[in-house]
């Protein structure tokens, strides 16, 4: 029985280092309980009003669109396991400060600093999973991580409002600590994984020169596929982004409360929460172009939905369609996309294109909102619906292009990755006494399908 569930949800197989890192994404999710309450938190507790609340959000969301890049930089050059502990130590002093200043200008700074703090850790967190995980087992290993972030979220809406009935300073509080527990996490169990080391052993460079050097963001963007593959991302990004804003100010003009939008989208987190793992692995079979081009399809079908409203009433039950369909393209988007973003980045740019692929939802998650909310308001009810099911049908031939080119370039990197591994043992097998050159979960070189899915090659001592 244990060994049929492992293999419906397909969890076997993946190294240790990976399982810490999913352990410490839990924990600091679990305790995300900021956030979503700090428009609360500043109008009903400090009682300022809803613009101010609304100018620290938007400083907030400078701030993580800043640190996507930054973020990506610094995993690349000074580690993944450095930029994770200090952006996690940074999130706990921000936050604590957070909670306790009354000015109005500290909360603003601090704000913008929290946003640079909380997102710096994603493309770290990115760049440690494509490091440890073989790219045949990046799209279950970003689904899993995908899916505690989901899964912890959950948990955390369901204790913040407990939390924030009794004081809005344990919120800050309850955050500051899931921060500091992640990096007990980190620091004691997911070593440096960051493969410049090994690349610069493999080709006689130093380590920060030549190919085997960090390189910069100009290689980013002169990767024409990689630009492809961001712009895709941000259209489907920009099309998701409404969930959160027009979705529900069209279910208020159809007459529902705010109570009804709360059981659609707590919908959206339990189907996640149950289907994740098993369509996923169905979803393995094919490949990643193909079920991008199917979720596209799905995301702007889902948010077209809404149109039917005016011809067969039922709102409530018309958007918890809506919120399904999106919901399975959601599922069928976000590990694939991820695997793919991983799978095009050479080794030694992976915190730097895991920084770019954070920046894109970052930029979705302001300009979506404008754009929805300007069509909505000046073009008509029916203009971002059918906007959507446009970009998302658009969408279709883009994936599948883009799957295509991808496939070529991640074969070419495949290949590169293979002799450089190759080339690390040699370089490393006369330094090694006694323990295998390759031992399984422990982090620090590039793995490739050379090596046994989870094993990566230990440092030279």
């Amino acid at each position: 029985m244990r060994t049929r569930l492992l293999r419906v949800l397909d969890v076997g197989g993946l190294p240790r280092v990976f399982w810490w890192v999913w352990v410490s994404t839990l924990v600091v999710r679990t305790g995300a309980f900021v956030a979503p309450f700090l428009s609360y938190y500043l109008t009903r507790s400090l009682g300022h009003s809803a613009a101010f609340a609304g100018f620290v959000a938007a400083l907030n969301a400078v701030g993580a669109a800043v640190s996507a890049v930054v973020g990506g930089v610094l995993a690349d050059r000074v580690g993944r396991r450095v930029t994770l502990l200090g952006a996690l130590a940074a999130s706990v002093v921000t936050l604590v400060a957070l909670g306790v200043v009354h000015s109005v200008t500290l909360i603003a700074v601090l704000a913008f600093l929290a946003g640079l703090a909380n997102n710096a850790t994603r493309p770290a967190t990115g760049a440690i999973i494509a490091d440890v995980v073989p790219s045949a087992d990046r799209g279950r290993a970003y689904a899993l991580n995908y899916w505690a972030i989901n899964l912890g979220f959950a948990i955390a809406m369901f204790a913040a409002g407990a939390v924030a009935a009794h004081s809005y300073t344990l919120l800050f509080v309850g955050d500051a600590i899931a921060n500091l527990a992640c990096a007990v996490v980190v620091f004691f169990k997911v070593p440096e994984t960051r493969p410049t080391a090994h690349l610069a052993a493999a080709s006689g460079t130093p380590a920060d020169d030549g190919p085997a050097g960090t390189g910069t963001l100009a290689d980013v963007f002169r990767d024409r596929i990689f630009l492809g593959f961001l712009g895709a991302v941000l259209v489907g990004a920009i099309i998701y982004s409404q969930s959160a804003t027009v979705q529900p100010i069209m279910m208020g003009d159809d007459g529902l409360s705010p109570g009804a939008y709360g059981v659609v989208a707590a919908l959206n987190g339990i189907l996640i929460g149950v289907l994740q793992l098993p369509l996923t692995t169905w979803a393995r079979r094919f490949s990643d172009g193909s079920v991008l081009a199917v979720s596209s399809f799905l995301m702007g079908a889902g948010f077209a939905v809404p149109l039917l409203v005016s011809s067969i009433g039922h709102a409530m039950g018309v958007y918890a369609a809506s919120v399904v369909v999106w919901t399975f393209a959601e599922i069928g988007t976000t590990p694939p996309q991820m695997a793919l973003g991983a799978d095009l980045a050479p080794a030694h740019l992976r915190g730097r294109y895991q920084g770019m692929s954070t920046l894109v939802w970052s930029i979705a998650g302001v300009v979506g909102p404008l754009v929805g909310g300007w069509a909505l308001s000046d073009v008509g009810r029916s203009a971002v619906p059918w906007a959507s099911l446009v970009l998302g049908v658009a969408g279709v031939p883009a994936w599948l292009l883009i799957g295509r080119r991808a496939t070529a370039r991640i074969a070419v990197l495949r290949a590169e990755e293979a002799r450089v591994t190759a080339a690390v043992l040699n370089v490393a097998a006369p330094t090694m006494t006694g323990a295998a050159t390759v031992e399984a979960g422990v982090a620090g070189a590039v793995p490739t399908s050379g090596v046994a899915s989870g094993d990566v090659v230990r440092e030279p001592a």
